[in-house]
């Protein structure tokens, strides 16, 4: 009997020590990405250097296909935070779904548009098949911008859904489209290959492209371990930004999405030297209205964000 009652006294205390065991375990969060680009540098920077666990977190990187799955994958709980497309976010967010931009991992559109080497002037698409992400939203909005403000118009040429960058970059490459938007560093390598690099997305369009991303309820019971995840990468970003990590920043690179270092010293100089990455994590009023205007939308800019996480980060 006293057995009995000894062992039952150390499964109770077992049982009591068990939360305290649990709440000591680092809080672990899910991040996703869409294809190997260097929109994600700053997150990727972070996990190498160690700054989430110094937060005391477990952050798993997660890349996705393509923007369309990063969505899914975060409106159907899959994953915590998303390095999402601004403009799927909005529409997202007007379809009823309950999420936020919580800070900015790009200030504006990173998307370099490039063309097959017998393409020498922009009259030269009309005409031609152009390859994007989806038939509406993402890049295939912000070719057309593009277009548009180098005098092709919509009705000018066709577009094909292909996905990612490396399924784009395949098309462009192989000539099974004239053209298409690449993320960096797909767009220097196809350079390389002989293609044509004819402008950028941002040159069409102010707003930012891909922001931090979050379900409003999981964020709300989350939240320090939201602060110490922004905390960590914006640690990681003013890194980057310090020009005497160029080196540095170019093997960190290379590590998590492979490539040439050239190409990845070539990315830096575009995403850093232009400010397409978002110093801070910066994510503006501004930046979310041009998103809202592009479609006639008169809904307030504040719906859409939540920068308190990111304000406690700092």
């Amino acid at each position: 009997m006293r057995k009995f009652i000894a062992a039952l006294a150390g499964a109770v205390a077992l049982a009591g020590l068990s939360p305290a065991a649990k709440a000591q375990s680092k809080p672990e969060i899910n991040y996703v990405y869409a294809t190997p680009s260097a929109y994600y540098w700053d997150v990727f920077a972070a996990a190498q250097l160690g700054h989430y666990e110094a937060e005391g977190l477990k952050v798993n990187l997660i890349k996705a296909d393509n923007v369309s799955q990063q969505m899914q994958m975060l409106v159907t709980n899959s994953v915590q935070i998303a390095g999402a497309n601004a403009e799927l976010v909005v529409t997202a967010v007007d379809k009823g779904a309950r999420l936020t931009m919580i800070a900015g991992e790009t200030a504006k559109q990173g998307f370099t548009f490039v063309v097959r080497p017998e393409i020498k002037t922009w009259a030269d698409l009309k005409g031609k098949t152009l390859g994007v992400t989806q038939l509406q939203e993402a890049s295939a909005t912000m070719l057309e911008l593009l277009l548009k403000k180098n005098g092709v118009d919509r009705k000018d040429y066709q577009t094909i859904a292909l996905g990612g960058t490396p399924n784009r970059y395949a098309a462009l490459t192989r000539g099974a489209v004239a053209g298409t938007l690449l993320s960096a560093p797909a767009d220097f390598k196809a350079v390389e290959q002989g293609m044509r690099k004819m402008g950028q997305a941002y040159e069409a369009f102010p707003g930012p492209q891909v922001v931090f991303t979050v379900q409003k309820d999981w964020a709300a019971k989350n939240a320090d371990a939201v602060v110490s995840f922004l905390r960590a990468t914006n640690k990681a970003m003013g890194m980057l930004y310090d020009k005497a990590n160029r080196d540095k920043a170019a093997d960190i690179l290379v590590k998590a999405i492979g490539g040439t270092k050239d190409e990845a010293l070539q990315s830096y100089d575009l995403f850093f030297g232009e400010e397409i990455m978002a110093r801070n994590l910066d994510l503006t009023r501004e930046g979310v209205k041009a998103h809202l205007d592009l479609r006639g939308s008169s809904e307030d800019p504040d719906k859409y964000y939540d920068l308190t996480y990111l304000k406690r980060a700092r």
